[in-house]
């Protein structure tokens, strides 16, 4: 059962169990080490006396105010929030209410043996890093010139690493997707080839019964005035979101068919791209997600399609007389007019003797410069197009070949592996739920 109790900061409740025995002495042990550490650190790094409070004890283990000013630093500092009072009491209680489920995910992975790697660590903090644009080597100095431990931000990598793994090795076995769960996946596959695609992220908060639906909505409209004042979307989501692509900054890439709820499919139809909806209700919680691109499916296989290109340079110096530039537009004329084909464009570019001119040979078109990819994505094969002027004088373009990437249906196996995730993710959420549900979790009032 979980208690969610008001008491006076510094104060713990009078229970019969011996729960609150081990949290005094919880509170005993976290005070004790301040005292030592006080004379270990520097000045900047020493926690203020009116930090050493209580705010919560999850089980046996506290968490105090330094640990909620210091993750509120890593939100409020690393976005375009404004650091004042109104926006930290604002944010208080949700970031409260995330510091007690990342305990409760540390407790569970420990107890259940669970060990993320010092490699591990490094591995997810250099991606921070290099989200943040910083060099090797200087997360650490960057985060505490911000006034924000290298601790907080371990904690929270460790439990984002630690609980995917123990929630794969607790219930993966039992997950068992049949072959008409995979069947049904393939039609929406099937009916979703010729649709638009999108790229997007989430933030997505969890409904833990009809009595949490108020508060739900409430979070999620909050962290929408957020973001409407600046705020990063993809650390918001790695602070709030309970889904499993939390991690990525709540990234879920081009969205595939039954990926997401239908509610979140029908506006991510709607919603023009750069744009950030608003919540929306499925019925497992609430959702809001950021449109990144939109892309028709013929745009994108187009783009997967590779090309073979021979180009004609007819050099011309940006200074030349405009008679030259007549004269060498009328020849480029002629050669779109009366080159037949590929190897009579070759024949051309030889005679020529430019050096500019010749075979680029076969390259993927979404590599290519855009200019040059809207050109070679319309002409025909073997038809020159129209002269276009470059830097060196007048361009013409011949498509030799293209071979175009046709959609394919996924595997089978790959199916059921996207199906695993989405069972897993489910699973996640309750297995939280019900850690709360048993946990002893004495919340004390917020200042």
């Amino acid at each position: 059962m979980t208690a969610m109790a008001h008491a006076p900061k510094g104060s713990l409740r009078e229970q019969d169990s011996p729960r609150p025995m081990k949290a005094v002495a919880a509170l005993a042990l976290v005070l004790s080490f301040w005292a030592g550490f006080a004379d270990t650190v520097g000045a900047q790094d020493k926690p203020p006396t009116q930090m050493l409070g209580i705010l919560a004890v999850v089980n046996d283990d506290p968490i105090s105010d330094f640990d909620l000013d210091q993750r509120l630093n890593f939100i409020i500092r690393l976005s375009s929030l404004k650091d004042d009072r109104k926006t930290r009491r604002a944010l208080a209680p949700r970031v409260l209410r995330t510091l007690v489920n990342e305990t409760l995910k540390l407790q569970e992975a420990k107890n259940q043996n669970i060990t993320v790697t010092p490699k591990e660590i490094q591995r997810a903090l250099a991606q921070v890093a290099k989200q943040h644009r910083l060099p090797p080597g200087k997360l650490a100095p960057f985060l505490k010139s911000r006034g924000i431990s290298m601790s907080t931000l371990t904690r929270q990598v460790t439990a984002a690493i630690g609980w995917p793994a123990l929630i794969r090795r607790k219930f993966l076995r039992t997950i068992v997707i049949s072959e008409e769960e995979i069947d049904k996946a393939l039609v929406r596959f099937k009916e979703s080839l010729n649709k638009p695609r999108h790229l997007a992220a989430e933030i997505f908060l969890p409904v833990d019964g009809s009595n949490d639906d108020a508060r739900t909505r409430q979070n999620a409209e909050k962290i929408i005035e957020e973001l409407d004042r600046g705020a990063s979307f993809s650390l918001l989501a790695r602070q709030f979101s309970q889904s499993e692509s939390a991690r990525r900054g709540g990234d879920i890439g081009w969205v595939q068919p039954g990926q997401v709820a239908p509610e979140v499919e029908a506006v991510l139809s709607r919603l023009p791209p750069g744009m950030i909806s608003k919540p929306i209700r499925s019925a497992s919680g609430y959702h809001i997600v950021y449109l990144r691109k939109r892309r028709a499916a013929a745009a994108m296989a187009s783009e997967d399609a590779t090309v073979v290109i021979r180009q004609i340079i007819l050099p011309v110096a940006a200074s030349a007389a405009r008679d030259e530039w007549e004269s060498q537009g009328s020849l480029a004329k002629t050669i779109k007019d009366t080159a037949n084909g590929c190897a009579d464009f070759g024949t051309i570019s030889r005679e020529l003797g430019s050096q500019l001119s010749g075979n680029i040979g076969r390259v993927k078109v979404k590599e290519l410069p855009a200019q040059i990819r809207n050109l070679v994505s319309t002409i025909p094969v073997g038809v020159a197009s129209n002269p276009e002027r470059v830097a060196q004088g007048l361009r013409i373009i011949m498509v030799c070949d293209r071979t175009a990437k046709t959609s394919k249906l996924p595997a089978r196996n790959r199916i059921r592996r996207m199906l695993q995730v989405r069972h897993l993710d489910t699973r996640a959420r309750r297995h939280l739920r019900d850690l709360r549900q048993s946990a002893f979790i004495d919340i004390r009032a917020l200042r």
